[in-house]
């Protein structure tokens, strides 16, 4: 018999974290099919027991017990398709929010690479964006290290999450969203229709991946609550939450406080900030691909957070503005600010500046 290591316990206070909203979704679903909340906590184990929903953040081995006891005291197999057709914004905390408030499905999903930390935290999965032939594919991936770490792989939590990307993408845009097919890396159940019948598509069992393939025309499908500038917020809260969750030091957050005075000199750069922070551009962009981020993205943010500030001073021009963020053109930074607001600046300036006295 060929000996096998044991696989390590996870630490609970060690392991990853998942948004509180994930697991208060499955509490409800499971109270629609007549079961109590308290019975479903008993169940999935003693530190469950006394888990208050409106906790921030849940271990991630208690939401795998809690997916568990779900699945034998309902006996649904399809219980990660009804989890998704529930799925709303609040499932996914401030980016549910944020990916609701975007102009079209393309944006929108750009965002969840972006911020899903603020769902998973690092060092279980990832998400990942590709193109595979003339389509689009967006895929749920397990890192090695989650299994490393004793952190099991989960069929129906694999199901939830695809189905509630597609769930959700079919409520934020208010329409059919026709897909190529849906695959999943475990094997199928004994009665897969369900599956297909969600999907309204292919779906692929024992694929070696978790993922949705669709057209790229999908990626212009407008959404139905888009605005802006609550997009904006939305956006502004996640990636602070996710700065809080990794604290003050983590790499976004020196970066962004370098870039802000060496915009008005032009000096934004890779390279100019990488030497005012006594590193080497090679490795400030190594570290800034650990944390998820990139320097363009971070400078963007700047930018269109100090925009916001600048523009309520009503002693500065639109050039001076324009100067200040390190734009050489006040038509650049007119196009960038189109771009966050879908406004000029003038016309944001007339709504939210302060009344002169």
């Amino acid at each position: 018999m060929r000996r096998t290591d044991p696989q390590p316990e996870p630490d609970p206070a060690a392991a990853p974290g998942v948004g509180a909203g994930y697991a208060r979704r499955l509490c409800e679903l499971v109270e629609r099919f007549g079961l109590p909340r308290q019975g479903l906590l008993r169940h999935a184990g003693a530190d469950l027991a006394g888990w208050d929903p409106a906790q921030a953040r849940i271990p991630l081995p208690a939401l795998l017990a809690l997916f568990r006891s779900a699945l034998v005291l309902t006996g649904r197999r399809d219980l990660g398709l009804e989890f998704g057709r529930h799925a709303r914004p609040d499932t996914f905390e401030v980016l549910g929010y944020a990916l609701m408030t975007c102009r079209n499905l393309g944006e929108a999903i750009s965002l969840v690479p972006r911020y899903r930390h603020v769902v998973f935290d690092a060092g279980y999965s990832e998400t990942r964006l590709a193109r595979e032939g003339d389509a689009l594919k967006f895929s749920w991936v397990i890192l090695p290290e989650a299994s490393e770490a004793g952190l099991p792989y989960s069929d129906v939590l694999a199901e939830s999450l695809i189905a509630s990307w597609y769930g959700l993408g079919r409520w934020i845009a208010g329409a059919d969203l026709p897909l190529r097919e849906a695959r999943f890396r475990h094997a199928a159940p004994e009665d897969s229709l369900p599956f297909a019948n969600f999907f309204a598509c292919p779906v692929r069992f024992d694929a070696g991946e978790n993922a949705l393939l669709f057209a790229a025309e999908l990626l212009e499908q407008p959404l139905v609550q888009a605005d802006a500038e609550l997009n904006l917020a939305m956006c502004d809260e996640a990636r602070r939450f996710i700065e809080r969750r990794h604290g003050d030091t983590g790499i976004a957050a020196q970066v962004r406080r370098v870039l802000a005075p060496l915009m008005p000199k032009c000096e934004a750069t890779l390279a100019h900030v990488a030497g005012a922070m006594g590193i080497t551009p090679r490795t400030l962009q190594r570290r800034l691909a650990s944390a998820d981020c990139s320097f363009q993205g971070l400078l963007d943010d700047t930018r269109r957070e100090l925009a916001q500030v600048y523009l309520r001073d009503a002693a500065l021009s639109a050039l001076d503005v324009a100067l200040l963020l390190g734009y050489a053109e006040q038509s650049s930074f007119t196009r960038a600010f189109r771009h966050w607001f879908d406004t000029t600046p003038s016309a944001w300036r007339a709504r939210h500046a302060p009344p002169s006295t």
